[in-house]
């Protein structure tokens, strides 16, 4: 009897010990992501779940959708979220604004290609526009603190038009601009992706510009805060290998990528497929990023947009890129 007690003391003891183990493999890291609705980087959260990504390298992401990338930024800046995005110009001129601030730069996400029939154009509804020059009078819908607002100054710079030629008005989505084009309360928008489409639907209307005419390099960065990278580089570093094989996946299986955020999200897969074509994706930070913040730093503070006189390499901390893919970071 004394015998099968201890032997059954012993097996709970190994099926105690047994289920330590267990149990810590399961605790995820859990880490809060904004995203922007509708883009590219919006499709990473989904994809990581569904592929068991996220899973693999101990994480757990839970993403908030938000209308603009700057709003992540908000969010990030107040606590309520771990990482953000935006795009360049939109992140120099909230980082210009203040003092000091804590956020930080940890890798680029993606470039805006131009060219593409569904990359980023200016479309307006009004016959007598043919040229951006046609704009003084007019009126462009933006949405205000974002990359639009700094491509709108910079279209009207190569109109030589006069800065207060062209009226701002502030749209919440792209969505909104396409119903105030349509309806014609203004007489264009900056589009790119599915509004694109639902521009083209619109009878009389018109492109008079791309990036290439403004000459604009346009990137996606992800931001962090100085306090989170500092203290969360394991949990930063297994984001970013998490990412990338995202990303890979992205760019290898776009159909597939197109399903699953159909069913994830409910976005068409068609719409997705489109998007996919507007920007180039890839987890890194180069000269090339770094020259592209310099320039818009550069003008922002010539033309008065962005207040306080920084250096952007002051606000980027690629610390964890660099352990993820030491190659993959190269700036002076």
């Amino acid at each position: 009897m004394k015998k099968i007690v201890r032997n059954a003391m012993l097996l709970m003891a190994f099926i105690l010990m047994s289920a330590i183990p267990a149990q810590s493999a399961e605790k995820l890291a859990v880490v809060r992501v904004g995203v922007m609705a509708g883009e590219n980087d919006s499709f990473i959260p989904p994809l990581g779940e569904e592929l068991g990504i996220f899973k693999k390298y101990g994480l757990e992401v839970k993403s908030q959708v938000f209308s603009a990338g700057i709003n992540t930024i908000d969010a990030l800046t107040l606590g309520q979220l771990d990482f953000g995005m935006a795009a360049d110009f939109a992140i120099l001129n909230r980082i210009g604004g203040v003092k000091k601030s804590d956020l930080r730069i940890y890798t680029k996400l993606s470039l805006s290609l131009a060219g593409n029939p569904f990359s980023w154009q200016v479309y307006v509804n009004d016959e007598s526009v043919k040229s951006p020059s046609d704009l003084s009078g007019k009126s462009i819908a933006i949405r205000k603190g974002t990359v639009e607002e700094y491509w709108t100054a910079r279209l009207i710079e190569v109109a030589k038009i006069g800065p207060n030629s062209v009226k701002l008005v502030p749209i919440g989505s792209p969505q909104e601009g396409v119903v105030a084009v349509k309806s014609k309360q203004v007489t264009g928008m900056w589009a790119a992706g599915q509004a694109t489409i639902e521009l083209r639907g619109i009878q009389g209307i018109n492109t008079i510009a791309d990036l290439k005419t403004i000459n604009a390099q346009t990137v996606t960065v992800l931001l962090s805060t100085e306090k989170f990278l500092r203290e969360n580089k394991e949990t930063v570093v297994k984001y970013i290998k998490a990412m990338d094989e995202i990303v890979n996946f992205i760019l290898t299986e776009p159909e597939k990528t197109a399903e699953i955020v159909q069913k994830r999200l409910n976005i068409p897969a068609e719409q997705v497929l489109v998007n996919l074509q507007r920007n180039e994706l890839s987890i890194n930070f180069t000269q090339d990023t770094i020259d592209t913040l310099d320039n818009i730093n550069k003008w922002g503070r010539e033309s008065g947009f962005i207040k306080n006189n920084f250096n952007a390499r002051d606000y980027v901390d690629v610390d964890a890129l660099k352990e993820a893919f030491p190659d993959r970071v190269s700036y002076k």
